[in-house]
């Protein structure tokens, strides 16, 4: 009787590659939602930000209701000039959320690349973790005694991250035992 074990390997470099491509999705989602939401209100309160003055009438024909008139454009062009600097507010947050977006994109794209043994995404992961492990020391040293913990797990990630790139990154992934022929040979 043959045995045929297969096993899958999970080994260093795929986990890493797991983590840039779950980062990537993680950040990159909430992004690409949060650009389209503030391009969109950017959009409507542009629309907003143009006031129809066409509504001014003579206070000397009017009197006071001429007066309470143009006092009601006034506040119209003023509440649609800030409507215009929320508009102009929004667009560069959702400009903000888009270059967010796209970093994502980079970081998920890092993912794929390790996962496929390219120089270029162990160079790039790599760069991607020696800054989170500069920030994460940043932190260390910069916060209270109390909150100095808080820092550490993102420095193990990105030094797990470093020496898989650096050491296990062309670790060869073992292939499945090759199956055994077993023959009975007169019992």
């Amino acid at each position: 009787m043959s045995t045929h074990a297969s096993a899958a390997l999970i080994t260093h470099r795929s986990i890493v590659s797991i983590g840039f491509r779950l980062s990537g999705v993680l950040v990159g989602a909430p992004a690409v939602a949060a650009c389209v939401a503030l391009t969109l209100g950017a959009l409507d309160l542009h629309h907003a930000a143009a006031p129809d003055g066409s509504h001014m009438v003579s206070v000397r024909t009017y009197g006071v209701a001429g007066l309470l008139t143009d006092a009601g454009v006034g506040l119209d062009h003023m509440f649609g000039f800030l409507a215009g600097l929320a508009a102009w507010l929004l667009a560069v947050l959702a400009v903000l959320a888009l270059i967010v977006a796209l970093g994502a994109a980079m970081i998920y794209l890092v993912g794929r690349g390790v996962g496929r043994k390219a120089l270029w995404a162990r160079i790039v992961g790599g760069l991607f973790a020696v800054g989170l492990a500069l920030t994460s020391l940043i932190a260390f040293t910069s916060l209270p005694p109390r909150l100095m913990a808080a820092p550490l797990p993102a420095m193990a990630i990105a030094l797990y991250t470093l020496w898989t790139l650096i050491w296990r990154f062309d670790e060869p992934t073992l292939a499945a035992p090759e199956a055994e022929t077993a023959t009975d040979v007169g019992g």
